[in-house]
């Protein structure tokens, strides 16, 4: 299972867990906790979908999730040195302008 499949699978039951764990609380609490309880578990889902979906913003093998900021980064993207798969991410490129003002990418 690839990282995107594995971090969607954990957001989806998120998704259901949270809600229905949420409902079956109030539904054995007084009806006097129920706000607080749906405050509790909109911070639990909140926290657990920004702890998810973290590893999405470094640059890391889709395959395996290994990190791959070191890696030199080719023109079809970054070889993952740990299972040899292709990711394309991209490099940051800076935009510089000549003197005869015509920008030109350069990495």
């Amino acid at each position: 299972m690839t990282l995107p499949s594995r971090i969607r699978l954990r957001l989806l039951a998120l998704v259901i867990g949270v809600p229905l764990a949420t409902v079956g609380v109030i539904s054995l609490s007084p009806s006097w906790a129920a706000l607080p309880l749906v405050g509790v578990a909109v911070y639990a889902f909140t926290v657990s979908v920004n702890k998810v979906s973290h590893r999405l913003a470094q640059p890391s093998c889709w395959t395996c999730g290994h990190d791959l900021a070191a890696q030199p980064t080719g023109e079809y993207g970054v070889a993952c040195p740990d299972c040899g798969s292709l990711n394309q991410h991209l490099a940051k490129r800076e935009l510089h302008v000549d003197d005869d003002d015509s920008p030109n990418l350069n990495a």
